[in-house]
């Protein structure tokens, strides 16, 4: 009697001496499948109109479309009632951060809108949540595409097996270039480019035919931006997953809608494309001259950018430029 209770009695100092097993672990942003489980998470408290099940850190920071609040008086947390998984997903599990996009259902299954996101994990919780819904096109200036979002994400998610992967410090260069002005080195950078580089923006393959019809019907495709706006406040390294090779990077840019093409079209053109804007105005007087009326008056606006590269094999194989649009003279509330 006494023999068993000592066996059972070191039995029980043996097993309480291992580590226990856990579904959570420690530090949540240094796992990719921890960070998944994350953006799960989120999207389920959405469906489910419930912030509260979210774990918080207990000083966040949150925006949905560019203004910040609590999340339990954000939209998504009122309108969405259907969301998958993600079918972009980046993580970096050096700086805990992740981007996200896809679908969602705001009670019309009929009709999907794009939820865009970042997050940021400290050990188990959340410490930062930025948040955009896009709608339809004139939420980012020109472009949307729900029904394109998944297949298109689809290639990125799933590179080739073989591939070069990139380094770190390559992806943090091409960040660092992206909305770099002249007078930073950074500009200097130069990015080859693969031929079948996927060129979208919030999910559609751009297809820029022109004011007259006249321009390409086929997808437009990538160019490292000589042309790209500048931002000397831009928010680099947001997102680095090296796994994918994919980098996240925000800009503020400013800029003006104008009429497009037909009365029923609009387009945001940065004020530091100069030549377009231009070309635009032209051809408003040209519409004009001929009585073809309405248009839309030239409006100022600013986009707010949350820009993703992906780059492996030494060449830039993806860019997705996804705007969400403001009023003029907005920057971000994650510069102050």
């Amino acid at each position: 009697m006494r023999a068993t209770a000592a066996v059972a009695l070191i039995l029980a100092v043996a097993v309480s001496a291992m580590p226990a097993k856990s579904n959570n672990c420690n530090n949540c942003s240094s796992s990719r499948q921890c960070m998944t489980n994350m953006i799960t998470k989120v999207l389920d408290s959405m469906v489910a109109h419930n912030p509260d099940t979210l774990p918080l850190a207990k000083i966040y920071r949150a925006t949905e479309n560019s203004h910040p609040a609590a999340l339990g008086m954000m939209t998504s947390w009122r309108t969405i009632t259907k969301a998958g998984p993600p079918s972009l997903l980046a993580i970096d599990t050096t700086n805990g951060t992740a981007y996200f996009a896809l679908d969602i259902s705001e009670g019309d299954d009929s009709i999907q809108n794009i939820l865009r996101g970042r997050v940021k994990v400290v050990g188990q919780n959340i410490t930062e949540l930025e948040l955009f819904i896009n709608r339809f096109r004139g939420d980012h200036g020109f472009s949307f595409s729900s029904q394109e979002l998944q297949a298109n994400s689809k290639v990125l998610m799933n590179p080739p097996a073989n591939r070069t992967k990139p380094s770190r410090a390559d992806l943090e260069a091409i960040s660092a270039a992206l909305f770099a002005e002249s007078s930073n080195p950074a500009s200097n950078t130069s990015v080859a480019i693969a031929d079948d580089c996927q060129f979208t923006e919030i999910g559609w393959k751009v297809i820029d035919t022109g004011n007259y019809g006249n321009a390409s019907s086929e997808p437009l495709g990538c160019g490292w931006p000589s042309d790209h706006p500048t931002d000397a406040n831009a928010r680099t390294n947001l997102v680095i997953d090296e796994e994918l090779g994919f980098v996240i990077t925000s800009g503020i840019v400013p800029g003006k809608v104008f009429p497009y093409a037909n009365i029923t079209e609009s387009a945001f053109i940065p004020d530091h494309m100069v030549a377009a804007q231009e070309a635009q105005q032209a051809w408003m007087a040209e519409m004009i001259a001929l009585g073809e009326v309405p248009m839309l008056e030239p409006t100022g606006a600013t986009g707010d950018t949350l820009e993703l590269l992906q780059f492996y094999n030494d060449e830039l194989q993806a860019m997705q430029i996804n705007v969400y649009l403001s009023g003029p003279g907005m920057t971000s509330p994650w510069l102050s």
